[in-house]
């Protein structure tokens, strides 16, 4: 192996034919994000209701899984060290 392979470019070329973007201010960044959050399809109350139900029955059942993990392990980790 020659010196040539393990030394690492210390510069990147930039791209051929790749467009330059222009810099933006903050009042065009925000009008873009507006323009964007506009096109988001938003959920009825329907679906967010629906969605945070299903999310606290999750996290609900998930929880009771974990502290009975915890439960047990500890009353195990107790009989053994006592």
């Amino acid at each position: 192996m020659s010196e040539d392979q393990n030394e690492r470019p210390t510069e990147v070329a930039p791209v051929r034919g790749a467009p330059r973007r222009e810099r933006t201010g903050p009042r065009q960044f925000l009008r873009e994000v507006r323009g964007e959050l506009r096109r988001v399809a938003w959920p009825s109350r329907k679906e967010v209701a629906s969605y945070s139900v299903v999310v606290l029955v999750t996290v609900t059942l998930m929880m009771a899984y974990i502290a009975g993990l915890d439960t047990v392990f500890g009353r195990f980790v107790f009989w053994i060290f006592g």
